[in-house]
């Protein structure tokens, strides 16, 4: 039977989690302000492998966006597509004359195929501001005005968020929470000066960061983690990193059409796991396997759930600040709820991106 010490442990070890988030976000805002008003140049790079059905929203917002238009490229990887992506990008080149395609009709073996896509896109930019997009997400039009204001003297990266329409179904609703959540330590990380978490479908960075970091080179095998695992690298060389805490920079996506494709595309994302630093590696495995801990310690020990009410207590002060900074907006009631089935998404879906082959 588990006692009181080992609980107390084991509350510790999660509670610690929680205040690191807590901390990081109440020193984000030093560490992220909009402050540069100098329009630089960019490159924006938008990764796209059978976009045929999204491709168009994504770039007729581009090509419209409030900045001025000979301060900015378009660079389309078309990544083996075998549907009509190209020529709906072609289409608009008439229109942006600064929109470049780069089609890839094959992938060197054992070689990640977006990493791939990226790098070959990287050599052929104009500019040393590089902003990425995902083909499937629809930006502000104030979106590289937005970001640009991040990207003051010393910012080596951008992180920015990817989110959801407004959440209708209860699915939708726990998806938008499992979002939040990565949010705020994604944001904490920054806070902190050790980012942990970008999302590659909307974020930024400079050249000499990239160069700094070596680029892709060591982590050209992963199938996933050109967000993640360059950011640490970043983090690693001190290199400053900034957080978009303005809703122009964010961009809008759909939600994952069905359950397998949100388990496919969790387990990608979990995927890149493999090659975090081993501390991030035990530092997440502590903290899911104390929350596994607090919520089922109760139903064989009734006195431990003074500890399962007391992280509630917590994670419902983090959902709060996180759904200020984010407007997102979760009741105490769907906290408790979201809460549970994130412990057991965590407990279930985090290890098949360990095992196994994943497709990209």
């Amino acid at each position: 039977m588990i006692g009181l010490p080992v609980l107390s442990l084991i509350f510790a070890a999660n509670a610690y989690f929680i205040w690191w988030v807590w901390r990081g976000l109440t020193r984000l805002p030093a560490q992220s302000s909009a402050a540069n008003d100098a329009p630089r140049k960019y490159s924006v790079i938008i990764a796209a492998h059978n976009e045929e059905a999204a491709i168009a929203n994504c770039l007729t917002t581009l090509i419209a966006q409030n900045y001025p238009k000979d301060h900015y490229e378009i660079i389309i990887v078309a990544d083996r597509c075998t549907d009509e992506t190209v020529d709906i990008a072609r289409a608009f080149q008439s229109q942006f004359p600064g929109l470049q395609i780069l089609e890839i009709d094959d992938v060197p073996p054992g070689v990640s195929p977006k990493k791939n896509g990226l790098a070959q896109a990287i050599q052929r930019t104009k500019f040393d501001h590089f902003l990425f997009l995902d083909a499937d997400v629809r930006p502000s039009l104030n979106h590289i005005r937005t970001m640009n204001r991040y990207f003051d003297d010393d910012a080596a990266a951008v992180v920015s968020l990817m989110t959801f329409a407004k959440a209708t179904s209860f699915w939708q609703k726990f998806l938008a929470f499992e979002k939040l959540a990565s949010w705020c330590i994604a944001a904490a990380g920054v806070g902190w000066r050790f980012p942990v978490i970008s999302y590659g479908g909307n974020w930024g960075y400079t050249r000499g960061a990239f160069e700094a970091v070596g680029g892709f080179e060591a982590i050209l095998h992963a199938l996933s983690g050109d967000d993640d695992l360059l950011l640490q690298k970043m983090g690693q060389m001190n290199l400053p990193v900034h957080f978009c805490l303005h809703p122009d920079g964010w961009v809008k996506m759909a939600a994952p059409s069905s359950f397998g494709q949100f388990i496919r595309q969790r387990r990608r994302h979990f995927s890149a796991g493999k090659n975090y630093l081993f501390s991030l590696q035990l530092s997440y495995f502590l903290y899911h396997a104390s929350n596994l801990a607090l919520w089922i310690a109760p139903l064989f020990f009734p006195p431990a759930g003074i500890f399962l009410l007391l992280k509630l207590t917590l994670d419902w002060r983090i959902i709060r600040r996180g759904s200020r900074l984010f407007r997102e907006h979760f009741s105490p009631a769907s906290t408790i709820v979201f809460d549970f089935l994130f412990m057991i998404y965590n407990t279930l879906i985090g290890p098949l991106g360990h095992f196994g082959k994943i497709k990209w």
